[in-house]
């Protein structure tokens, strides 16, 4: 099974909840990848570049299947970056690593970069990936007025591509919160969304995740066997 994650703003999480799942379907016996197909920001090592979102899931669990067809250092939307370095973005590389990475994985989570709009290369973006490769997509969304707005539009854009869409997972979400803007935004994102919301995902202060604290988040939080459409034998009980 494979899903394509989604968010609408740096910082949402996509990494943080692409790593949980793999790593807990892995712990269960899957074999599992997170394929980020383009990564900005990379950490250039002199010889090498290292993905930082890829580094991060490798650290939880080294036995989860990493890959990133395109390295770009600059911290910009795709397009720029790769413009900057003397780039060319192939979707059909993109292509061929997913087919060689899904034929070696039984859960694979491909992550984007940036919002579904965001530029990879003249006449491409971001919801060409999951078009071309066929898979459903999950949104990563944090809780706001701003964001409720922004994620209305950018659900309305994919709706209209005919984007596959599984559901929605609210990320950093403050249990204790007074804010009505809080409090009334998951039954407001269900509504004028049409959508559903398949998790929520407390707001930690910590920003370092222990990995027992995310395996129990993601366990507790979410309903891994929606999100990835396929029965679970070892989730089948209750908590």
């Amino acid at each position: 099974m494979s899903i394509f994650i989604t968010g609408i703003n740096q910082g949402c999480g996509k990494t943080i909840i692409a790593s949980g799942i793999t790593a807990v379907m892995q712990s269960l016996g899957y074999r599992t990848g997170v394929y980020k197909p383009i990564q900005t920001g990379a950490i250039d090592k002199g010889n090498y570049l290292i993905s930082p979102d890829l580094d991060f899931v490798a650290k939880l669990d080294p036995n989860i299947t990493t890959h990133s067809t395109y390295l770009l250092t600059s911290e910009c939307t795709p397009a720029a970056a790769a413009e900057i370095e003397r780039v060319k973005i192939s979707i059909d590389d993109i292509i061929n690593d997913y087919n060689i990475l899904v034929k070696n994985t039984e859960v694979l989570v491909v992550e984007g970069t940036g919002g579904l709009l965001t530029p990879l290369k003249e006449n491409l973006f971001n919801i060409h990936i999951p078009l071309m490769l066929k898979i459903p997509v999950i949104f990563i969304v944090t809780p706001s007025n701003d964001s409720l707005n922004t994620f209305l539009n950018e659900l309305n854009t994919a709706y209209k591509a005919g984007l596959d869409i599984i559901g929605v997972i609210v990320n950093k979400y403050p249990l204790q919160s007074k804010n009505s803007e809080i409090t009334s935004f998951i039954s407001v994102l269900e509504k004028y969304g049409n959508i559903k919301v398949l998790g929520v995902i407390r707001y930690f202060k910590d920003k370092i995740f222990k990995t027992d604290e995310l395996f129990t988040e993601i366990l507790n939080s979410i309903d891994l066997k929606e999100i990835l459409r396929m029965e679970i034998p070892k989730l089948s009980f209750d908590y």
